[in-house]
C-alpha cells in the first residue's frame, strides 16, 4: 500500500478484520473467490515479509493458507485505498517470494515448479480506471509469454446489504471510509456529508447485529467490527471536519442497536425458550393435557435445569413420578 500514515493506518485496520474469527474469514474468502470452504476448515496465515538478495525488506498484506478435505488453499490478499498502477509488479514479486518458500527441491532432473497463491486485489476507494483484471505480461525472447493476473474487488460497489449477502461481513466496518473521496473534493465536512456518514454507520451496525444475532460472527468479532469503523470515523473527523461531537454520537448509537451482555441474553432467554416448548411436547405426547401446575413449574425452571429434565423424561412413566422429578429440580 501507499506509505503516507492513513493509508499506513488502514492497512492495519483492514488485517485486523481478516484475522477474525475463522466463520466470517472463511466466508469472505469463498465470496472473494468463488470457492466452497467448510467450516470445519482449517487456517493458517503465512509470513508476509521478504528479504532480497540486496538485503532490502518487502512486505505483503495477507497470506493465508486453508486446508479443506484433504486439499490445500493458498490466497494471496492486497488492500489499496488508492489506484496504484505498481500494484500488480508488487503483487507478482510476492507471490514469485511465496512461491519460492514452497520450491521442491528433491529432484533436479525434471523443470521445477514454482505454484503462486491465488492472488486479489481489493480496491476500497472509487476509481473508475481500476480494471476488472490487472495484467502483467511476462515476455522472454524465443519462448511463449506469461500472463500474470489478478481479479479487482471493487469494494466501493458494495453496501451493506450487498455485503451481508455476500456473507462478507467482516468488511462492513469500511463503509465508512468510502466517503473520503467526496471530503478530499470538498476538503473539509460540512453538515451535509456529516449525516451521510451518521447514516451509513448507523446501517452499518444494524448490519453487524443482525449477522450477530444470527450467529455469522462472534460477540467479539462484533466488539472489534465497532472499534474498527470507530477508527475509521475519528480519522475522517479529525482530517476534515471539526465535529466533537462524533465519540458520544455513535457510542449512543452503537449501544442502541448493539450491547453484548443484552445479546447474550437474548440469546441465553431464546435457548431456555426453545427447551421448554420441546419438553412441555415431550409431556403432552407422554401423558396427554399437561396441568396447569406442572406447567407453571416447568415456566420456572433455569435453562440447565430444562436440559436435564429432559434427559429424564422417557424415564419417567406416570404422572405422580413426573411432579415429584420436577419438585428435585425446581
Amino acid at each position: 500500500m501507499n506509505t503516507e500514515p492513513t493509508v499506513i493506518k488502514m492497512d492495519e485496520l483492514i488485517k485486523r478484520l481478516f484475522h477474525l474469527s475463522k466463520k466470517p474469514l472463511l466466508n469472505v474468502l469463498n465470496a472473494l473467490y468463488d470457492d466452497n470452504l467448510a467450516e470445519t476448515a482449517r487456517v493458517s496465515y503465512g509470513s508476509t515479509e521478504f528479504i532480497r538478495d540486496d538485503l532490502v525488506k518487502s512486505t505483503a498484506d495477507m497470506f493465508i493458507e486453508v486446508s479443506s478435505d484433504k486439499t490445500t488453499y493458498r490466497y494471496h490478499i492486497e488492500f489499496q485505498t488508492t489506484y496504484d498502477k505498481n500494484i500488480i509488479i508488487r503483487m507478482f514479486r510476492y507471490g514469485f517470494e511465496k512461491a519460492k518458500e514452497l520450491l521442491d527441491l528433491s529432484d533436479l532432473t525434471k523443470p521445477l515448479e514454482m505454484e503462486f497463491p491465488d492472488p486479489r486485489v481489493i480496491f476500497i476507494e472509487e476509481n473508475e480506471k481500476i480494471p476488472d483484471v490487472l495484467q502483467l505480461r511476462i515476455k522472454i525472447p524465443n519462448q511463449e509469454a506469461l500472463l500474470y493476473q489478478v481479479p479487482a474487488f471493487k469494494y466501493w460497489l458494495y453496501d451493506a446489504r450487498q455485503l451481508y449477502a455476500q456473507k462478507m461481513y467482516l468488511l462492513l466496518p469500511l463503509q465508512v471510509f468510502k466517503i473520503r473521496k467526496y471530503l478530499k473534493a470538498k476538503g473539509k465536512m460540512d453538515e451535509e456529508i456529516y449525516q451521510n456518514l451518521l447514516e451509513t454507520a448507523e446501517e452499518v451496525v444494524k448490519t453487524i447485529t443482525l449477522a450477530l444475532a444470527e450467529e455469522k460472527i462472534t460477540t467479539e468479532d462484533a466488539g472489534e467490527m465497532h472499534a474498527i469503523m470507530i477508527n475509521v470515523m475519528e480519522y475522517l473527523y479529525s482530517k476534515y471536519g471539526d465535529y466533537n461531537r462524533i465519540d458520544q454520537e455513535v457510542k449512543n448509537m452503537i449501544k442502541t442497536f448493539y450491547d453484548p451482555g443484552l445479546v447474550e441474553k437474548g440469546r441465553q432467554e431464546g435457548r431456555q425458550e426453545g427447551s421448554r416448548l420441546i419438553l412441555l411436547k415431550q409431556i403432552k405426547k407422554r401423558f396427554g393435557a399437561v396441568s396447569r401446575d406442572i406447567e407453571e413449574k416447568i415456566n420456572a425452571l433455569e435453562l440447565a435445569q430444562l436440559e436435564a429434565l429432559a434427559e429424564k423424561i422417557l424415564e419417567v412413566t406416570t404422572e405422580e413420578e413426573l411432579q415429584r422429578v420436577i419438585m428435585v429440580r425446581h
